[in-house]
């Protein structure tokens, strides 16, 4: 899992670009890039350390989202149990690029939109079911992106929906795993802009997994 980076103090004009990496892709700080022999070797106990590391660094770091307040009172985040179950595996069918590639606007919580490019789709089963989820991708590059809501959103978890990392394994197919599924920023502190899941990726069924909704 990679390591949290340290982020040197900003200033002037540099301070805008530190913003930004926080403010649009706070996620980026978790996710794991080198693909794994075994995703699912120790799975458990990697998913409580990821947990572990997370709420850390929610307490400890200096880029924590929280409010000084909501800091000093915290406790650790809220999760749903672990249950592997929710862990899925599959291809992504990537979607043509020429032309030119497809695109779509995402909302985020200040009410503007968030271009991105259509990646693909991940088509995968769940609980007997099957699904589909959109990935996209930032302009100019950059990792993959999957926000979702589910049955559970505005209720036990956070109204807009969460997101999901992806995890690349060596044949080429990837890992997502829905116990991983966290909240963006903006869920605890409206200083920051987080685009939030389209309608094409609301699932019809309740997700029981990953991070609840912060109070």
């Amino acid at each position: 899992m990679r390591q949290l980076r340290k982020i040197r103090p900003c200033r002037g004009a540099l301070l805008i670009l530190c913003l930004a990496c926080l403010i649009v892709q706070p996620e980026r700080s978790f996710a794991t890039s080198a693909p794994e022999k075994d995703p699912f070797e120790r799975r458990e106990a990697k998913l409580k350390e990821f947990r572990e590391k997370r709420d850390r660094f929610f307490k400890d770091d200096p880029h924590s989202p929280l409010k000084d307040a909501d800091r000093r009172n915290f406790k650790g985040l809220s999760y749903y149990p672990i249950d592997l179950r929710y862990a899925v595996i599959g291809s992504i069918t990537p979607y043509p690029t020429e032309p030119k590639p497809l695109y779509v606007t995402l909302p985020t919580n200040k009410g503007t939109g968030k271009k991105y490019v259509k990646y693909g789709s991940f088509k995968f089963q769940l609980m007997g079911k099957e699904h589909l989820l959109q990935i996209y991708k930032p302009l100019g590059g950059g990792e993959l992106f999957l926000p979702f809501r589910d049955e559970t959103s505005g209720k036990e978890t956070y109204g807009e929906g969460r997101y999901l990392y992806i995890e690349p394994m060596p044949d080429g197919r990837v890992l997502i795993d829905f116990n991983r599924a966290h909240n963006p920023f903006c869920q605890f502190s409206e200083k920051y802009t987080c685009p939030f899941a389209p309608e094409e990726n609301w699932l019809r069924v309740p997700i029981r997994a990953g991070e609840k909704k912060f109070k």
